[in-house]
């Protein structure tokens, strides 16, 4: 006599297309992941998939295995990242961050009609991202990067009552640190210290953007970096979050569904926790 799990799989398979789909389920769990970190693991190829099949994703692998080079020849100082062990480990684990981040730049500087291209970061750390981003966009345009950031610890009157326990975060950081792992762009940064949104009243700011990226791990500062800098972003510029899907930061995820709730352009979160503004 047919067992009950037997009669249900004939049920299942009967469905169309069910059968292929158990398949294909099945094989992802008889093999490892294609790629594992910053909160996710998947089964699928990634875009570097043996050398990566387009021009943006050879460029970001050339620029991913330089900024590793330096990171492993302690040319470039992960202060973020000392107390995780094996550095090589950690890159590795944020290939996928660094893929969006890298790409996000690139797409802004081509669907963008200026020809200098501003970039903003707000949430700078040891230059990581913006490293990325600079090597995205200086291959083919002219460019600036304006970095904020206070390099010392958050404070808890720039937090929400939920977001206290974040107070005192990041007093390891050093903004010599970051000038000298960001040396080779150095006449292109304008490095503006300080606490957002105070530090805009004394900064150097850009008065037309392409690129913004916001990972200030807070959300009242996220939201006046957005009312600051969004009527400067060029029609086909990009915000990236960085903070947008992370367990412990759902203020921010309120503050950017509420800032655009009412914009014309379209925000699309992302796997890594990360979020997309495409403004049209």
């Amino acid at each position: 006599m047919p067992s009950f799990k037997s009669k249900l799989r004939k049920i299942v398979y009967d469905i169309p297309g069910a059968k292929k789909m158990c398949r294909r389920v099945n094989s992802f769990f008889d093999r490892d992941p294609d790629f594992t970190g910053w909160g996710m693991t998947t089964y699928t190829f990634p875009p570097w998939h043996e050398g990566g099949g387009g021009e943006i994703t050879k460029s970001f692998m050339k620029t991913n295995q330089q900024i590793v080079n330096e990171v492993m020849a302690g040319k470039f100082k992960l202060s973020q990242f000392e107390k995780e062990g094996n550095e090589k480990d950690v890159l590795d684990s944020l290939m996928w961050r660094h893929y969006i981040v890298y790409w996000t730049a690139w797409h802004a500087s081509k669907s963008t009609k200026s020809i200098a291209k501003n970039l903003v970061e707000c949430g700078v750390c040891d230059g990581l991202s913006s490293s990325f981003a600079m090597h995205a966009v200086s291959e083919k345009h002219e460019f600036k990067s304006f970095l904020y950031d206070a390099w010392e610890g958050i404070k808890s009157e720039y937090l929400l009552e939920s977001e206290k326990a974040s107070a005192g975060c990041y007093s390891y950081l050093c903004v010599e640190n970051t000038k000298n792992n960001l040396s080779k762009f150095s006449e292109n940064i304008i490095f503006n210290k300080g606490f957002i949104p105070d530090s805009f009243e004394k900064s150097n700011n850009p008065t037309d953007i392409v690129w913004l990226h916001i990972d200030l791990n807070a959300s009242l500062p996220t939201k006046s970096a957005l009312e600051f800098f969004y009527e400067r972003i060029h029609p086909g510029g990009i915000v990236l979050f960085d903070d947008y899907a992370w367990h412990g930061q759902l203020d921010t995820k309120v503050v950017v569904d509420e800032f655009f709730s009412d914009k014309s352009g379209g925000l699309l979160p992302m796997p890594t926790g990360q979020a997309i503004y495409f403004k049209l």
